[in-house]
């Protein structure tokens, strides 16, 4: 699935990430201050670009800058392996391999069998428990969560959609119901198969539906890579010498060890999706219950707003969706969307995908906060909650101890509603 990260801002941590008033930020009291005589040991930090957001990190213990420059290159090689934005990447070489198939071009790296799966490719041990991780929750929230949902995401063009709403004017009418289901058929996470030792492939979903050709697959591990690297960093502070520390990847995943260098608990505060930019739900303490991994997921452009256009042209643009789309779909579309009375634009509830049904979600939540003892379980987690709240969290959690043989636990600290 696909959306917009929510927001998880470190309270009194005192760097530029940080609230400095925690108690005007969250309407919570600031955390306590140790007593004058007692000597705080120096903490260390650090911000930098990486992975399309900012990676931050805040610790105490250990050789600070050495650990810092060990966590800059452990982001760079997770970005240089995950990216999509990068043609060298081991999951854009993979997306390639398909393209290259339909084209008639590729051989198989893994052996005959391998073949009928599609043109695989031979990953690194960490990209193949990344996939692994993904494959295993896809199949725990039944697709909510799907590393495959890139052609949904393409075939709904949420860019052009907010860039019409700047621009004030008619947002672009919604893809047809064949194109729905085109891209639907190509975002199945069944496609994506492990084929050999480290080796996988993704499958082709088939030519076209209905007239409507069939686009090719298209993995993004965006979804998990940002729990999973901010878990990485963490482990590897601590096993250079960190007493305690925070990192937190686009604020939306953060990863915890001790506690901050005065003795106080890490406090990460929970943005109101609702409310300004400063303005917050909730604060939670970590690790919270043993959970050192905070991940929160939300609609961050909101419904993307009242669209103010001259009625005839809204008429005119109305019709021209159910001239496109079909009664049928029109129908479909217009149950995850909204009129404005006196404008007559379309305006959609959610620009977060569906991938079970391949329209926006309507689940009416905008944004959910929740702690889990694995970052990727984390991030899975929330995204697929901001789809489907009712999502069993206990049974998804089994099923990931279950796979990984790892104990695992989760809790859902926040859970915001639409309205």
């Amino acid at each position: 699935m696909a959306g917009s990260p929510g927001s998880a801002r470190v309270v009194g941590a005192g760097d530029t990430a940080a609230v400095a008033d925690p108690a005007s930020a969250a309407g919570t009291e600031a955390a306590p201050q140790p007593p004058s005589n007692v000597r705080v040991a120096p903490t260390w930090r650090s911000s930098f670009p990486a992975m399309g957001t900012r990676v931050d990190i805040i610790g105490w213990g250990g050789d600070g800058m050495a650990i810092v420059n060990a966590i800059v290159g452990v982001v760079a090689r997770h970005e240089d392996m995950w990216s999509v934005f990068r043609p060298s990447s081991e999951v854009s070489r993979l997306n390639a391999a398909v393209c290259d198939a339909a084209r008639g071009e590729g051989a198989s790296r893994c052996g005959a069998d391998s073949a009928q799966a599609g043109p695989d490719l031979v990953v690194s041990k960490e990209t193949d428990r990344l996939l692994r991780d993904a494959l295993a929750l896809a199949e725990a929230t039944g697709g909510v969560f799907n590393p495959l949902i890139g052609p949904l995401v393409a075939a709904w063009d949420v860019k052009a959609m907010r860039a019409a709403y700047v621009a004030g004017v008619p947002l672009p009418p919604a893809p047809s119901a064949r194109v729905v289901e085109a891209a639907l058929r190509a975002s199945s996470w069944g496609l994506l198969s492990r084929v050999g030792e480290r080796c996988w492939a993704i499958g082709g979903p088939g030519e076209s539906v209905a007239g409507a050709d069939v686009p090719s697959p298209s993995l993004d591990l965006g979804g998990i890579a940002k729990g999973y690297t901010a878990d990485a960093c963490r482990d590897l502070a601590v096993t250079m010498g960190a007493r305690g520390v925070l990192v937190s990847v686009g604020t939306s995943s953060v990863s915890v060890f001790g506690t901050r260098a005065d003795g106080s608990s890490w406090r990460a505060g929970l943005r109101d999706p609702h409310g300004g930019p400063t303005a917050f739900s909730g604060v939670v303490e970590l690790p919270a219950d043993g959970m050192a991994s905070l991940s929160t997921s939300g609609d961050n452009l909101g419904p993307l707003g009242e669209v103010r256009v001259d009625p005839v042209a809204g008429r005119a643009a109305g019709a021209a969706a159910r001239s496109v789309l079909g009664p049928a779909a029109y129908l479909h579309a217009r149950e995850t969307s909204r009129e404005t009375c006196a404008g007559g634009g379309r305006v959609f509830d959610h620009h977060i995908i569906d991938p079970r049904t391949g329209y926006p979600a309507n689940a009416g939540v905008r944004q959910v906060s929740l702690v889990a003892s694995s970052g990727v379980l984390a991030e899975a987690l929330s995204t697929a909650l901001l789809v489907d709240p009712s999502i069993d969290v206990s049974d998804v959690v089994a099923r990931w101890a279950r796979v990984t043989g790892a104990p695992a636990s989760a809790e859902i600290v926040g859970l915001v509603r639409a309205g």
